[in-house]
């Protein structure tokens, strides 16, 4: 009678946990929860596991309940340590470090591509630009760098300015190509050959200000492995844009400039806000295990679709389409 109770309790227990995560899948209603927040639950998968080879009448762990309660705790333990580590190294971003370099051929990795540069005492710093010509079609920019904080400002006499202050010397590459009236700038970091060393008592201070022009049209692609990331693409006509990145925090604020954007989306651990105009219908497709999501005003219409109402009559939209990892995506409309 005892083991007839204890089941009819753990089988309670377990009917009513499923149909919450299966509601809030289904957007059936509500809950203010986050995946990483119910995932650091998951030692009591453990514990219920246990608790059911004790009830198991052999006394054993080999029974079907604990190994699929084992089977569940095993990933969200992952998604947990991995998470935990991401936030600490946001937190780590956020005190102060010094970065060494040893390095045997400083001079090849020095850029040579900037306008300017100068040493403070304090890091490096280099200004890269591209000046505004006639008979642009179409504007293609590609960036991609990590491990440092990185901001947009606009540039009024040029099509392409950046602003770097790095704690180590090797830089950035600045490439420009125009063919057919279309612009191609790429900006990425420099690899480097030597090794690098973190010392938390001196100062860390990586800060990378990219400054567009809102006249032309732009099809943005951001490679970024591990920073911080802010862009306010609002005022301008950014029609594309891609980013990847690994280990991330990414705040990105588009327009209704153009009619039509899509948004690409593909990462690691990455927390990314997108905030979009409140006229414009978005659409969201999300395909990736272990992820969550926090969207504003939106109506599930399909297997991983989220659409904003009234998104099919809009004149202008905005489609997001991610496809993610161990990832966070929140929208919000303004």
């Amino acid at each position: 009678m005892e083991k007839r109770s204890s089941n009819i309790f753990w089988g309670a227990i377990l009917i009513v946990i499923g149909f919450l995560f299966l509601g809030t899948n289904l957007d059936w209603f509500d809950l203010n929860w986050t995946f990483g927040g119910i995932a650091r639950f998951w030692p009591l998968l453990l514990i219920a596991a246990g608790v059911f080879a004790f009830l198991n009448r052999r006394r054993t762990i080999y029974n079907a309940t604990s190994a699929l309660l084992i089977a569940f705790a095993i990933p969200l333990g992952i998604f947990t340590c991995v998470d935990d580590g991401v936030n600490d190294w946001k937190d780590d971003m956020e005190h102060d470090w010094h970065v060494d370099f040893d390095d045997d051929d400083e001079d090849d990795d020095y850029d040579h591509n900037s306008h300017s540069d100068s040493s403070d005492g304090n890091g490096y710093k280099n200004y890269y630009s591209v000046p505004l010509a006639t008979g642009i079609t179409e504007t293609k920019l590609k960036i991609g760098g990590g491990a440092a904080e990185f901001d947009l400002e606009e540039s009024t006499n040029n099509l392409f300015e950046a602003s770097t202050h790095l704690q180590y010397r090797s830089g950035y590459v600045l490439t420009e190509d125009l063919t057919n009236g279309v612009k191609t700038i790429e900006f990425e970091q420099k690899g480097k050959k030597g090794n690098f060393h973190f010392d938390s008592d001196e100062n860390f201070d990586n800060d990378v200000i990219i400054k567009l022009n809102k006249a032309p049209i732009w099809d943005i692609d951001l490679g970024i492995g591990a920073g911080e990331v802010d862009f306010d693409f609002s005022d301008y006509k950014v029609k594309k844009l891609n980013m990847n990145s690994g280990a991330a925090d990414i705040d990105v604020k588009l327009g209704d400039k153009v009619d039509n954007v899509d948004v690409d989306i593909n990462s690691g651990v990455t927390s990314v806000k997108l905030s979009v105009p409140e006229g414009v219908g978005c659409e969201l497709r999300m395909d990736g295990a272990l992820n969550s999501k926090d969207l504003d005003g939106f109506d599930k219409v399909g297997d991983g679709v989220w659409q904003t109402p009234g998104y099919d009559k809009a004149t202008k939209k905005i489609k997001v389409d991610a496809d993610t990892g161990l990832s966070s995506i929140k929208i919000v409309r303004y």
